[in-house]
């Protein structure tokens, strides 16, 4: 009988990032260490941060070469890459070269916190599927020819790649309109387990507190990170304090501030509609759930930016001269 490695299957997850940094950048990082057997690529021409860990590699691409590099694999030349989501799910062919010896590779976002990704990306999952996950902003494939240029196939009711990739605006071509049908037309094995948190966007006119879409949210609850992990901490009917584990959290399209502190220099942090700030488990107050869990108008100048100031009169948000 053969004998099995308990060599775990190694990962690479891949991020394109064009554009200035965001200033909550050392967060991400610091739980991208916190996955040291995980790998990131990042593809950029930004200068690498100084706070880069080891785990997280960055490779420097101007737009105009990575126009050129999309190009020349597809055939054709799509929307530029550096702001087109839908081009996620090509990530693995279009870079191939860079992910030689990765048994599989990720596509991921940045506007997220990495919990214990390998607690729940369990080997007995990755064994039996080719892909893992079905939301944009982390899905893992299996790294073989095959399946990396599976986007390419035919489906009856899936978008078609060359007509998604020449188009502006974001179609969901990496999820569910376009990969999982395809992949589920051809019997390529996934995996669309939800263990994660996926926080809901923000409204144009509030700052509204974090609420989980696919997870049972509580009247009070936040959010951390902690040594590594991702917990939702809310109370009980009991009244006892209960933290959920998670393997990310992700929250999207918030325009969080840098931290005011050094997110390398802590073992945890909470992750709040305000940005971050140390946490290292201790107890949580009413007054601490009550901060957390508000509602308020986002400040004027922001309303006026998203709606503008006509619409912000018209519709009561900004008070009339």
């Amino acid at each position: 009988m053969p004998e099995t490695s308990s060599k775990p299957s190694s990962i690479c997850l891949i991020r394109l990032w064009y554009g200035k940094y965001p200033p909550y950048l050392d967060c991400v990082l610091r739980s991208c260490a916190g996955n040291p057997d995980i790998h990131w690529l990042v593809i950029s021409d930004n200068p690498v941060p100084p706070r880069a860990p080891a785990n997280v590699r960055f490779h420097h691409l101007t737009p105009e070469d990575l126009r050129r590099r999309f190009t020349e694999k597809l055939g054709f030349e799509p929307t530029p890459p550096e702001s087109n989501t839908d081009l996620k799910a090509a990530l693995g062919f279009v870079f191939e070269d860079l992910l030689a010896g990765y048994d599989f590779w990720g596509q991921c976002d940045f506007d997220m916190i990495f919990g214990d990704l390998r607690k729940f990306l369990r080997e007995d999952i990755l064994a039996v599927h080719d892909k893992i996950l079905s939301r944009g902003h982390l899905t893992i494939y299996r790294n073989t020819a095959k399946v990396n240029r599976a986007f390419m196939l035919e489906c009856p009711g899936a978008l078609d790649y060359r007509e998604v990739f020449k188009t502006v605006g974001t179609t969901q071509f990496d999820e569910m309109r376009g990969v999982n049908l395809i992949f589920r037309h051809h019997g390529i094995p996934q995996f669309h387990g939800e263990f994660i948190v996926d926080i809901k966007p923000p409204t144009r006119w509030k700052i509204t507190r974090f609420e989980g879409i696919a997870i049972r949210n509580q009247p009070r609850q936040v959010f951390y990170w902690h040594k590594g992990k991702v917990f939702h901490a809310y109370f009980n009917c009991d009244r006892d304090l209960v933290d959920d584990e998670y393997a990310y959290l992700h929250f999207q399209k918030r325009p969080l501030p840098a931290p005011q502190f050094d997110p390398f220099a802590t073992d945890g942090f909470l992750i709040t509609p305000d940005g971050f700030s140390p946490y290292h488990r201790e107890a949580l107050t009413d007054a601490d759930f009550a901060r957390h869990n508000r509602e308020r108008w986002r400040p004027k100048h922001e309303i006026l930016r998203t709606l503008g100031r006509g619409v912000g009169k018209r519709v009561g948000l900004i008070p009339r001269d």
